[in-house]
């Protein structure tokens, strides 16, 4: 009698659920949270507010001899969050009483913090709140005792829209070619007709944005903007320097780092203080520079120039009406 030997039969495995969680923090004076993993000591209960959309007030005139209004504009009103959150702990009254103390103490009105977004594709989107107040808090039983509390806290967004990952761009003349006499040594440099005035970018976002402009030496005159709207560098910027230019109205200027040794090559990855120091003042030198915001949508033309071999980047942040 014969026995045969045969592979044992494996069920297939089963198929990966195409359904993920959304999972959020809060990152407030250094430290950062996990909302929504239980497993921390503290979550989010159902009753967020602060993930729709944004809100607006329409401007708008009328007339007794004209029926219904004339639309004027629509201005975008801070972001209202509310936050159910329970904090808990397991161990004992202290260990409950640090935990509260410590995700306290980054709820200041005088500073922001981070509320972030991980989305299923791998991308995220942020939001910076402020603290206003906790509702009036009642408490109606003993934390200390039981180890746990549910607070209702209210925050806003001055900024209302969610932040995404920035586009990065960087242009620079293409590299001069020597021309050299035949009969003698090299008397001029020629560059190519490529001109960084054609040059183009993504903004991602629903509504437009400013960019973050960096030039990098070595150049001797420069130009960054979009359309007619356009902001001349009158100076030079020398070699192991970089201007840093903030179009935002909120933050608007312009200052010139030195470049450490050592540095990121992209000036959009250096860490101010860390990578680019010495900094000087610029802003008066661009004399009244009115900076125009890029549109969203795809290819968005630019108005750039440059002289000199140095190179010109644009951080765009990526605004959102929603967190997806």
């Amino acid at each position: 009698m014969g026995i045969g030997y045969a592979t044992p039969y494996l069920p297939p495995a089963p198929a990966a659920s195409p359904w993920s969680r959304l999972r959020m923090s809060w990152t407030a004076k250094g430290v950062t949270w996990p909302l929504t993993n239980p497993a921390a000591g503290l979550f989010l209960l159902p009753g967020v507010r602060g993930l729709g959309s944004i809100t607006t007030e329409r401007h708008s005139t009328s007339s007794p001899a004209v029926a219904g209004s004339r639309h004027e504009g629509v201005s975008v009103l801070d972001r209202g969050v509310f936050w159910p959150l329970h904090i808990f702990h397991d161990q004992g009254s202290v260990e409950w009483m640090e935990r509260d103390r410590a995700f306290w103490r980054g709820m200041d009105p005088k500073s922001l913090g981070v509320w972030e977004v991980e989305l299923p594709d791998g991308s995220s989107r942020r939001l910076n709140l402020r603290f206003r107040d906790d509702g009036d808090h009642t408490i109606t039983y003993d934390p200390i005792r039981y180890g746990w509390q549910t607070y209702g806290i209210n925050l806003v967004a001055e900024q209302p829209f969610w932040e995404g990952d920035p586009v990065v761009r960087s242009w620079k003349n293409p590299e001069y070619q020597p021309f050299f006499d035949p009969n003698g040594p090299q008397i001029i440099n020629i560059a190519s007709s490529a001109d960084v005035s054609k040059a183009k970018i993504d903004n991602d976002g629903d509504v437009e944005s400013y960019a973050r402009w960096f030039i990098d030496g070595e150049t001797t005159t420069a130009a960054v903007g979009v359309g007619g709207l356009v902001v001349d560098v009158p100076f030079t910027v020398p070699a192991g320097k970089c201007l840093l230019i903030e179009s935002d109205p909120d933050r608007i200027g312009a200052t010139m780092y030195t470049v450490l040794p050592g540095a990121p090559e992209k000036p959009s990855q250096r860490i101010l203080g860390v990578h680019m120091v010495n900094p000087v003042d610029r802003s008066a030198d661009l004399g009244e520079a009115d900076f125009a915001p890029i549109p969203a949508g795809a290819q968005v033309p630019l108005s750039l120039s440059l002289a000199g071999t140095g190179v010109v980047e644009a951080m765009l942040p990526s605004l959102y009406r929603r967190p997806w």
